[in-house]
């Protein structure tokens, strides 16, 4: 297969994944669930937004992170604004629901039983939600989300035996296998990150972080399929995020950044042997809203330590830093450029990745199609010096 039959048959298979994600959208239910108990006055309060889809088809659940309300009682009328922290599914599958958590504080004088007005959108009414405001000193100061409890999961009894520190591990780059007509066929990477120490302050998450990558080229289709050259690539890193913006219409947002020192090798000897270590700081901001479509903007900067015996002229080739900018939406496609210059800028490398999400309701398996396409220098650890060209197509779990 050449190379331009190989990159049509994969252009093929992106446009047959798009139609599961992108379908029409029909009618769904939508309700709000208030809390169970009264909530004091001028606190802040949870609201659960239900969407339910009662059709045989999935659909579409397109929630903003922000919505306007109005907020009734005997005697007045205040106007409230609702925001979310996190993003919903993008889909809701047939007779099934979706939930996304709103917050909102209450305005002085909301006192009683009042009454929570938000509208459906679309000229299609509003949804209503009753709230109890007592001034009661045994309630709680902080009120608690709407807790769902008929809609909870089950939980297993496994689940009570302990077996790591929940929350402190999470992936870090891409998790992905994907295939081409070039050799060595077949490249993979898995990667993960765990946090050690905790720093964050005021809502801030500031922590020490270890993270594994590892890559590697997979001559596949040879004798005794040999794998063709593999980089081992731990890292310590300090990493800052910035917090969710509180408009979801903001054209800037600063991300965070994370300045750390990182090993990569490729585990061979002899003549073969790869290895360095540098210092790095990454940064990353986006322009346009988070939850549409958006570009993501990661500069990184690193410089090496130590020597490079077995390989003194690869900053000849890697320069002192790489660039990615990604397009795309959040339960949409994007594509992906990573670009490096090489130290005089004589060594520019490029990779483009353009991943597709993926869903069947066959044992309801999630992923992304990715197409990668690369050309320049040092793919490989092992044979950084030589110039190639590569288009593979395969799944990603993480992008």
């Amino acid at each position: 297969m050449n190379r331009t039959s190989f990159l049509l048959l994969a252009f093929a298979l992106v446009l047959l994944a798009v139609p599961s994600r992108a379908r029409a959208a029909s009618a769904v239910v939508t309700s709000m669930i208030p809390p169970r108990e009264a909530v004091r006055p001028q606190s802040s309060v949870g609201i659960d937004w239900v969407s339910l889809n009662p059709g045989t088809e999935e659909v579409r659940f397109d929630s903003p992170l922000a919505l306007s309300g109005t907020l009734i009682s005997q005697t007045a009328t205040w106007s409230v604004e609702l925001s979310s922290v996190r993003s919903a599914p993008a889909t809701i599958a047939p007779g099934g629901f979706s939930v996304r958590s709103f917050t909102f504080a209450l305005p002085a004088g909301a006192e009683g039983r009042v009454i929570l007005e938000v509208s459906r959108g679309g000229g299609d009414g509003v949804v209503q939600a009753v709230i109890n405001v007592s001034g009661d000193a045994r309630i709680p100061a902080a009120s608690e989300s709407a807790p769902l409890t008929n809609f909870a999961v089950k939980k297993t009894a496994a689940s009570a035996i302990e077996r790591s520190f929940a929350g402190r591990l999470s992936a870090h780059e891409r998790i992905y296998f994907i295939y081409g007509a070039e050799d060595p066929g077949a490249k993979f990477q898995f990667s993960f990150k765990y946090r050690i120490l905790n720093f964050g302050k005021a809502g801030v998450p500031q922590s020490l972080q270890f993270a594994y990558t590892q890559r590697s080229l997979w001559d596949i289709e040879g004798t005794s399929s040999p794998f063709f050259d593999t980089s081992y690539m731990p890292e310590l890193f300090f990493e800052s995020l910035a917090p969710m913006p509180e408009t979801s219409s903001a054209w800037f947002t600063w991300l965070g950044y994370q300045a750390g020192y990182k090993h990569e090798s490729n585990g061979r000897d002899g003549s073969l042997s790869r290895s360095l270590n540098t210092l790095n700081l990454r940064g990353a901001f986006s322009l346009g809203p988070l939850d549409r479509w958006h570009l993501l903007v990661i500069p990184e900067a690193f410089t090496y330590v130590g020597d490079l015996e077995n390989n003194p002229d690869l900053k000849d080739y890697r320069g002192y830093g790489q660039l990615r900018i990604v397009f795309g939406k959040n339960d949409g496609p994007a594509l992906m450029f990573t670009g490096t210059a090489g130290k005089d800028f004589d060594h520019p490398s490029y990779q483009y990745d353009l991943t597709v999400p993926f869903r069947t309701r066959f044992l309801e398996f999630e992923a992304y199609v990715l197409v990668q396409y690369f050309t320049g220098y040092g793919e490989s650890l092992r044979a950084y010096r030589e110039k190639s060209e590569a288009a593979r197509i395969g799944f990603s779990l993480v992008r």
